[in-house]
């Protein structure tokens, strides 16, 4: 075995047992889903920092938003209403398109005069269904009009599974989303600091109005609530709830804490699923509080690879200088992995775009292809792969490599013979004519 060959495996075996030192497979994306019992069908959690999702049951898993639509409702209305103080007339249309429904409201009246900012209170605290259609037919001027607004902003914020066919959130055939695409939705609705402001209220106190006296609306969101121990958490804020036969029992919510800032949803979470000591009615926020607290104690952002670190090894041509380089990341790689990673559960894979070899001359910092990192199966990161050192070009190996390579072509050996000829009849015929000058200057 030649001493080249050696070195690469030398170099192999190191790159190798480093790594299986402080990686190998993650459980953040294969195996939270089971790290807890998660009774509802619907569960995702993840990182408003860098997307990543901690737990994605179901997360694509299309269903009934249910009030969730309200989000949406509010996103349009804060981005088209100039002044959020503008008074708003509730028609008879909003009230009379209700009935029968057995829908929450909040009480509102035909001819009643509000403001855009308390009807967004009560569409978001109180998740009043005719403060929905008033505001529909306040930016839009008809409620189909609104709709289709709804649909082309979900399009242009990346849902490709999202539908409105109403803009509350009852049941109504046409009518769906995802975990994946309300979180698309929550995390630009989150951006504005009047959505954030009303939906971390555990109540409004609605002004009086010229057909109601003032009032108190309270949240449906209990997670919000620090008099329901069951689902209260302290650094949890907002969102929404949502219920509806089709849709269960629904919750969005913000938890940040530390530094770390995520949404986490439940769907389809049902009554008859809840434990004889949890109330039945609490089931979406129980699901949805147990997720959050168990991602704040298990999960850290770490580095998992530095950018000193050999993550493969490229043959180099045309160089006397090396013959062989090592890749590293452009910079250090982190990730949300378990805090008491061992760091046994990680590893790097060179992709298919990082070639098996290069040519110098390469320059330390030079980019030659990308890796993705994995954790117990799934990818967790992505990161581009440098020179760890600068190769200078040997001219004399460049030549003869590039005669090489053109002498396994048929193309090139033509190439090659025929030079081979023009050179040896150039010689020939400078020998004659240095021969014949010669026995000129003799005579």
């Amino acid at each position: 075995m030649g001493e080249l060959s050696m070195k690469k495996i030398v170099i192999f075996l190191l790159t190798s047992t480093f790594f299986l030192s402080i990686l190998t497979p993650l459980t953040c994306f294969a195996e939270y889903n089971d790290a807890i019992d998660l009774r509802a069908d619907i569960a995702c959690m993840i990182c408003m920092d860098n997307d990543e999702a901690i737990f994605n049951k179901n997360i694509n898993k299309k269903s009934a938003p249910a009030s969730l639509t309200k989000i949406m409702t509010a996103l349009l209305a804060l981005e088209h209403c100039e002044d959020i103080n503008e008074t708003v007339v509730i028609s008879q249309n909003a009230i009379d398109s209700l009935i029968g429904t057995d829908s929450s409201t909040a009480g509102l009246l035909p001819g009643e005069k509000v403001t855009m900012y308390d009807l967004l209170n009560c569409l978001l605290v109180k998740s009043a269904n005719e403060a929905a259609i008033a505001i529909a037919e306040h930016v839009a001027g008809s409620v189909p009009k609104f709709i289709k607004m709804m649909n082309e902003r979900a399009k242009e914020l990346g849902c490709t599974n999202t539908n409105y066919v109403n803009v509350h959130g009852l049941d109504e055939k046409g009518q769906y989303t995802t975990a994946q695409d309300l979180y698309l939705i929550c995390k630009e609705a989150m951006k504005d600091p009047i959505f954030k402001k009303i939906v971390g209220q555990t109540s409004y106190s609605m002004p009086k109005t010229n057909k109601n006296p003032e009032r108190i609306l309270p949240a449906t969101n209990l997670m919000i609530n620090p008099n329901h121990n069951d689902c209260y958490l302290s650094y949890v804020t907002g969102i929404k709830t949502g219920t509806t036969e089709k849709a269960g029992k629904c919750i969005i919510t913000m938890a940040s804490k530390n530094g770390y800032n995520y949404i986490a949803i439940i769907m389809g979470a049902d009554k008859k699923d809840a434990k004889p000591e949890e109330n039945a009615e609490n089931i979406a926020f129980i699901e949805c509080k147990k997720m959050i607290e168990w991602t704040f104690s298990n999960i850290k952002y770490k580095v998992i690879a530095e950018e000193s670190d050999i993550i493969t090894v490229v043959d180099v041509k045309y160089s006397w200088a090396a013959d062989t380089l090592e890749l590293v990341p452009a910079a250090d790689v982190a990730a949300l992995v378990p805090a008491n990673l061992d760091s046994s559960g990680v590893y790097i894979q060179p992709n298919t775009d990082t070639p098996d070899t290069i040519k110098a001359p390469v320059k330390k910092g030079e980019k030659i292809g990308t890796a993705t990192v994995f954790y117990a199966g799934k990818e967790i990161a992505k990161t581009d792969l440098v020179a760890s050192k600068s190769v200078s070009r040997s001219i004399i190996l460049t030549i003869t490599g590039l005669l090489s390579a053109a002498w396994n072509s048929v193309i090139g050996k033509i190439i090659i013979v025929l030079l081979l000829l023009l050179a040896i009849a150039y010689a020939g015929f400078t020998f004659y004519i240095n021969r014949k000058n010669g026995k000129r200057k003799r005579r």
